[in-house]
This record gives structure tokens, sequence and C-alpha cells, in this order.
């Protein structure tokens, strides 16, 4: 029986689906395929069966799951027994915005102050950030987010995150911008916070949708606006050089800003004295 082999079942458990366990663990499909095969041969029982082309734990494989999770925490345990608190890997997942105001320069502190733990750095939307963190992927995500995340999590809220509006003509305004058919929001992906936040806003409030264009960096955002390209609703300590500069402005707007950053953790406490320091950090 190999270790792999039970990370392999515990992952597809959580799935309920073999493509995915695979992209998560790094294998191929059948990779995947193979080792369930051997684990079930070995034990001499089935554990997934195939229903209306959907993965399903058998009853022997839901009887197995509690002593393969234990045996992994204690595989976990074993590896880090004789590392002291200030080594060992801490993997965070943050959205563009949040590592480059808060996390870059908080994990410089960190990192003076524990120079042999190793960091990996992911960034990602907040939605992503929020599931790798369910599915055990990461031990930190960072989110800017309007709503409370999910209940299974501990969540430390960092506060409000100004909003602002900008664009590149001094003489823009709100109501101008909402009247022009032309107007082009340039913005993140679909899953952003604020974006969400603002398009719901602007559809409650005035019943109107933008023309827009989606796209992957807030630099490429920025640099488009003050080509006069566009429009766009950001967080403010990203823009505050180019207002500062005078390449954007700032347009009022009525939109009433609810996004706040936020620290996701699963329950840390019992797991690592590593992460607890560096949520501490924010606190």
């Amino acid at each position: 029986m190999d270790i792999r082999e039970l990370r392999t079942f515990k992952t597809i458990s959580e799935t309920r689906n073999f493509s995915k366990a695979a992209e998560i663990l790094g294998y191929t499909q059948s990779t995947v395929s193979m080792q369930i095969k051997n684990l079930e041969t070995e034990l001499g029982t089935k554990l997934f069966e195939y229903k209306k082309r959907q993965v399903t734990i058998t009853d022997s494989g839901l009887n197995l799951l509690p002593l393969i999770e234990k045996t992994l925490d204690d595989f976990s345990k074993i590896k880090q027994w004789n590392q002291t608190e200030e080594t060992g890997i801490l993997k965070i997942a943050a959205p563009e915005s949040l590592t480059i105001t808060m996390v870059a320069p908080m994990l410089k502190v960190f990192k003076k102050q524990y120079p042999n733990v190793q960091i990996e750095l992911r960034n990602a939307t907040c939605l992503h950030n929020e599931e790798v963190l369910l599915r055990g992927e990461v031990d930190v995500a960072f989110m800017m987010w309007p709503s409370r995340p999910n209940k299974k999590l501990i969540d430390h809220d960092l506060g409000e995150q100004t909003m602002v509006l900008v664009t590149s003509e001094d003489k823009n305004n709100f109501v101008k911008i909402l009247n022009d058919d032309k107007s082009n929001f340039i913005i993140n992906e679909p899953e952003c916070s604020y974006r969400n936040q603002f398009e719901t806003a602007v559809w409650q409030q005035h019943q109107k949708k933008f023309r827009t264009t989606s796209l992957p960096s807030i630099a490429a955002i920025k640099t488009n606006i003050a080509n006069g390209l566009g429009f766009s609703y950001l967080p403010e300590n990203m823009v505050e050089k180019e207002i500062a500069e005078g390449t954007l402005k700032v347009v009022k707007t009525d939109i009433v800003n609810h996004i706040h950053a936020h620290l996701l953790t699963r329950n840390y406490k019992d797991k690592s004295e590593l992460i607890s320091k560096f949520v501490n950090m924010f606190k």
C-alpha cells in the first residue's frame, strides 16, 4: 500500500471526479485510475462506483475514509516531527491587488523573521483562492469580498478597501459615463469581487450595463485607461501613483462600497504554529 494511493483516494472522495483529482495531484488520469485499482485489489473491496456518469463512494469507501484521513495526518506529522517552528513550507493564495499592496510587503517582514521558511505564493481570483484553501492545496488565502466566506473557514477581516472609479479625462463625471453608450468598462475577469459589486450596483441603481473589456492584469487595465480607452473601478491603493501624477482622474459615483480584504485559513491552530505566526502579523 502506497501513501500516494491513499492521497489519491482522499482527493477523489472530496472531488468525486477522477479528472479533477488528477489535476490537483499532478497525475495523469490513467495513473489515478491505476492507483485506485491497486488499492481496491489490495483491500479486496470496491471503493468507488459510477452512477449516472458520476463518481460515488461506496459504503466500504465511506468506512475507510476516516482511517485514511488519520493515516495521512499522522504521516504529515511524522515528516515534520524534527522540524522547528521556524522551518517548513507556507502556501499562500491571493489576488493580484492584495499581493501587491498587502501580501508582498508582509512577506518581506515574515522572511526576515523566519528565513528558513519556504514561501509558495500563487495568484488567482478570490473565488478560486477560497476553493483551493477548502481543498487543502494552500494554508492561507486572501480575497476581496463583499460577503462572508465559506463557514468552514476561519475569516480574518482585514478591513474595508477603498474603491475608486478612474478615467483619463479631467471633466468626466459619472452621469456622463452612464449616458454614453460608447463607455467602455475595462476590468478584471468576471469572477472579480469588486467588478461584481460595481456591475450589480450599476444595474440595480441605474439599469445600465456597460460594454466591457476584460484584461488579465491591473497594470494592463491602468495603461489602457491612461490612453483614453475607457474607465475602471479599482482599489484606490492600486492607482494612487497614477492619480498623484495626473494620468488618472477619480470620478465620484453613488456606488456604496462593501469590499473588504479577508485573510482565510482552515482550523490551523491545531495544525501549524507557522500559520498562526503569519496570521498574527496582520492583527
